[in-house]
C-alpha cells in the first residue's frame, strides 16, 4: 500500500511492489542462432558454449575500464500457470470463466467460439476434460512486428500470446486478458527454430493438460485442480508455416489439399499458379462445379477435401523435436 497517496520514487520500487503479484518474467540464455536454450539442466552458468553449434555464450565488454561478461542473447518467458489461476482469485474474473457453460445460447447466432462445431467437437472427445466449465480452454497467436518503427532498423521481435476462451466476448477480446507469454528477441525471426524458444511455454501446457494444478475459486470458495487444452493458433499464413512446420510456399504450400493439388507452373515466369482449385471445396451439387462456359471447358467431380486443424499440425511438429522426446507420445495430438 501507498503511504500518503504518493507515487513510488523509483523504478526499484516499482519493481519490489508488483513481485508481490506473483507474476513474474523468466530470463532465459538463448543461442544467437536459435538452436537451443540454457534451460533447465543447461541453465548453469558454468557452461559457457552452445553445446549445438559451439558458439560463445557470453561476451566480454568494457565500462569504465572494467572488463565484464554479459550474456550474447536472451529471451523472456511469462510463466502463464499464475496468470491462469489469477483469474480464479479475483470476483472481477472468476465467474465469468464459466460463462461458455452457463450462458443461455441462441443456436441460431454464431456469437462465441463455445458455438463454433471445433469447440462442440472436442468436448464430445473429450467429455472428462468438458464435465468441469472451470477448465481453461487456449488460443495462441504469434507473429512479428519491428519495435523500432517502419523508419528504424531492420529489426523482428516475435510475441507468443495466450488467450483464454472461458470468458464472454465481451472480456476475451480485450487486452488484459491477451497473455504475453514468449518474448523472442531479433534481430531475424527465428523461422523453422521457433520450436526452440517455446520450450518453457510446452513444459507449463503439459502440466496443464496431463496432471492439472490446485486452484483456488473464490467466486465458489473451494478449490478444484484446473486444466488447459490449446484449442488453435491464430495467425497469418507464414507465420502458420513456422508454427506446424508446413512449407507455406511452392506448389505444396496449401495444408489441405497437400499432395492433391491442382497448382500448376505458369510457362513463361515460372510462378505457381492456383487457378480454379477453389471449386473443389464447393458442394457436390453446386452449379459451379459443372460450369464449363466461365471455367475454360472444365468440371470438378472429386468431392470437398477434409480440413486438419491447426493445432494437431503444430502438437505434431513438437513431437519431432529432441526437447519433447521426454513427454508420453499424443499429448498434444490428443487436444484435438
Amino acid at each position: 500500500m501507498l503511504k500518503d497517496h504518493r507515487m513510488i520514487n523509483n523504478f526499484f520500487e516499482v519493481k519490489k511492489s508488483v513481485k508481490k503479484l506473483g507474476l513474474g518474467c523468466t530470463k532465459i540464455d538463448c543461442c544467437p542462432k536459435g538452436c537451443m536454450l540454457y534451460y533447465k539442466e543447461n541453465s548453469h552458468k558454468s557452461i559457457t558454449n552452445f553445446s549445438i553449434c559451439g558458439m560463445d555464450r557470453y561476451k566480454t565488454i568494457t565500462r569504465r575500464g572494467i572488463e565484464k561478461k554479459i550474456v550474447v542473447k536472451k529471451m523472456w518467458y511469462f510463466p502463464i500457470i499464475p496468470r491462469l489461476k489469477r483469474l480464479y482469485s479475483s470476483m472481477a474474473t472468476a465467474p465469468h470463466m464459466r460463462w461458455h457453460s452457463e450462458n443461455q445460447k441462441d443456436l441460431s447466432i454464431l456469437c462465441h467460439p463455445s458455438d463454433g462445431e471445433a469447440w462442440k467437437h472436442f468436448d464430445r472427445m473429450r467429455p472428462k476434460f468438458s464435465q468441469d466449465p472451470r477448465n481453461v480452454k487456449l488460443g495462441l497467436c504469434a507473429n512479428g512486428f519491428n519495435p523500432f518503427g517502419q523508419y528504424g532498423k531492420s529489426y523482428s521481435c516475435w510475441p507468443v500470446i495466450l488467450t483464454p476462451y472461458n470468458l464472454p466476448p465481451s472480456m476475451c477480446m480485450k487486452k488484459e486478458f491477451m497473455f504475453l507469454t514468449v518474448l523472442i528477441p531479433g534481430p531475424s525471426n527465428p523461422k523453422h527454430k521457433i520450436d526452440v524458444f517455446l520450450q518453457p511455454l510446452i513444459d507449463e501446457l503439459c502440466i496443464l493438460w496431463t496432471e492439472g494444478v490446485m486452484t483456488y475459486d473464490v467466486s465458489l470458495r473451494q478449490n478444484f485442480t484446473m486444466k488447459a487444452a490449446l484449442m488453435w493458433t491464430i495467425n497469418d499464413f507464414p507465420a502458420y508455416g513456422m508454427l506446424s512446420g508446413w512449407m507455406t510456399s511452392g506448389r505444396l504450400s496449401c495444408p489441405i489439399c497437400m499432395e492433391r493439388t491442382k497448382a500448376f507452373f505458369l510457362n513463361h515466369n515460372h510462378k505457381i499458379s492456383y487457378f480454379d482449385c477453389h471449386r473443389q471445396f464447393l458442394s457436390l451439387d453446386h452449379p459451379f462445379r459443372k460450369d464449363k462456359k466461365i471455367f475454360k471447358k472444365k468440371f470438378v467431380e472429386n468431392s470437398p477435401l477434409l480440413r486438419i486443424c491447426p493445432a494437431l499440425i503444430f502438437g505434431i511438429r513438437l513431437h519431432n523435436y529432441h526437447y519433447a522426446l521426454n513427454y508420453k507420445k499424443g499429448i498434444f495430438m490428443n487436444m484435438v
